[in-house]
C-alpha cells in the first residue's frame, strides 16, 4: 500500500478514536449530571420532610 494512503487510513482511525472518546466523555458528564439532579431532589425532598416533622414536634409541644 502506498504511505500516503497508509497515513490516510492511520488518521482515520485517530480521528474516529477522537470521536468515540468524546462521545464517551459527553455520556459521562450527561450521567453525571442526572446523578446530580437526582442527588438535589432528594435532598429537597428530605429537607422538606424534616421541616413537616419539625412543625409537627413544636405544634406537639405547643399543645402541652
Amino acid at each position: 500500500m502506498h504511505p500516503h494512503i497508509n497515513g490516510m487510513q492511520d488518521t482515520e482511525r485517530f480521528s474516529e478514536t477522537v470521536s468515540e472518546r468524546k462521545q464517551r466523555v459527553e455520556a459521562a458528564i450527561s450521567e453525571a449530571l442526572q446523578r446530580e439532579a437526582m442527588r438535589h431532589e432528594a435532598a429537597l425532598k428530605n429537607m422538606h420532610r424534616l421541616r413537616a416533622l419539625r412543625l409537627e414536634r413544636d405544634q406537639q409541644a405547643n399543645r402541652k
